[in-house]
């Protein structure tokens, strides 16, 4: 899975508990000593073994994500929210991310989808934005943009936590 999906960049797929918990209470402390108040932590692509899933509660973060799912630590609600991920290692990759995206985002019209603007932002051209922006506006469904954090918090206020 590490390999062919993410190219070696999914290691917290199969990191142990104690490696995982260090390197996310290691990354957290460093964001706190910042100023930073890390709530979540989402994995490289988004794969999260067992393990790894432990240490981030054992960490006291809020949420985390999976390729399919966002996690509400605290209250251990798991929500349906399929992320919309842009593979930009080589041009064939580029291509197939744009036209599974295109397809992915009409096809999940009334549920959550959680874009990677990150890397879309940082490694794609404007006119992949504007694609996005131009799929966003064509949706009927009227999303909105968040981040984790907040979306997490309308959740449990929907549910009275």
């Amino acid at each position: 899975m590490t390999r062919f999906y993410t190219q070696n960049e999914g290691e917290f797929y199969d990191l142990g508990y104690e490696e995982a918990l260090r390197r996310i209470t290691t990354a957290r402390d460093q964001f706190r000593a910042l100023g930073l108040k890390p709530r979540g932590f989402i994995a490289p692509a988004w794969l999260l073994g067992n393990e790894a899933e432990q240490a981030v509660r054992d960490a006291e973060l809020e949420y985390t994500t999976r390729l399919r799912t966002v996690c509400d630590l605290r209250s251990e609600s798991i929500f349906p929210a399929r992320t919309l991920v842009y593979s930009v290692h080589n041009n064939w990759r580029r291509a197939l991310s744009r036209s599974w995206n295109a397809a992915l985002f009409r096809l999940l019209k009334n549920q959550a989808a959680l874009a990677d603007k990150h890397s879309s932002a940082r490694l794609f051209s404007a006119d992949h934005l504007e694609t996005d922006s131009r799929l966003h506006r064509s949706n009927k469904s009227a999303r909105t943009a968040t981040t984790y954090q907040d979306w997490i918090a309308e959740q449990r206020l929907k549910r009275g936590m």
